[in-house]
């Protein structure tokens, strides 16, 4: 797995927290496609019960990795291959399922891809955009996330060694990357987190579908787990921040990011 190749902080604290010690704040540590909604759940959190929540980002492993070895209270990830490697003595719950579309300019004419037109993209063989009923432009895919890589290669097809890629000149958050990149390239094809994209794009559907829970699993897709890895023995506060994420109210949120509720 490469290095670490971007860290933000997103730590916060609300007026109800504000005689918290730091030390005792929930710690949660995860990856950029992680981060938007625990930072939405930590504050809500301490909105209710006045424990202060700090979120961190940094590369996909880390918060499993660091929440195994005790260094912070809970990890979070949507990358499958890590969990693969789930160490001893820490336990995971899925608390949404995280959605992946498909961005574009927003002036691309370009609605709506047919799930074999996306295969083809992504594996090299459509590389213009005017064979799918858009303009005279070259395909230039921007592939920042491992997060959502990983679900279209499972789910699509590999990506085809010759496909154009966009990239940006220095390391940046990936989630606001792919953004950026796509807001300023007409030809730019992004995969994002659904729910982390800009106003100033435009979200493909898939054979005519976008994700939610009527389309979950049958007819749309791209989704995977949205993890939260903590000791199996996690302490009193932790456990609450768990039921609080799973309970009616942290579901409701978990639905106004866009992602797809496990509990109804």
């Amino acid at each position: 797995m490469k290095k670490l190749v971007f860290v933000a902080t997103l730590a916060f604290s609300m007026m109800g927290a504000q005689n918290v010690m730091a030390g005792e704040a929930i710690s949660i540590l995860g990856d950029p496609c992680t981060a938007p909604l625990a930072k939405k759940l930590g504050e809500a959190f301490t909105k209710k019960t006045g424990k202060n929540v700090k979120v961190e980002a940094e590369a996909c492993a880390a918060g499993i990795y660091k929440a195994s070895q005790g260094d912070v209270d809970i990890g979070v990830s949507t990358h499958e291959v890590v969990l693969s490697y789930l160490p001893e003595g820490t336990v995971n719950t899925v608390i949404a399922k995280a959605p992946t579309v498909v961005l574009v300019h927003r002036n691309n004419p370009v609605n709506d891809l047919k799930l074999q037109q996306l295969k083809d993209i992504l594996a090299g063989k459509i590389k213009n955009w005017k064979e799918v009923g858009g303009n005279d432009l070259e395909i230039k895919n921007v592939l920042l996330q491992p997060c959502t890589i990983t679900i279209f290669s499972k789910s699509v097809a590999p990506f085809g060694k010759d496909i154009k890629r966009l990239t940006p000149e220095k390391p940046m958050n990936p989630v606001a990357g792919t953004n950026k990149l796509v807001e300023e390239n007409e030809g730019a094809m992004g995969l994002q987190i659904y729910g982390y994209e800009s106003a100033d794009v435009k979200v493909l559907t898939v054979d005519g579908y976008l994700p939610d829970e009527k389309t979950f699993p049958a007819k749309y897709k791209f989704y995977q787990d949205y993890n939260v890895i903590t000791k199996t023995n996690m302490n009193g506060d932790t456990k609450a921040f768990v039921d609080f994420a799973l309970s009616p109210e942290g579901q409701e949120i978990v639905a106004a990011l866009k992602h797809i509720r496990v509990n109804k």
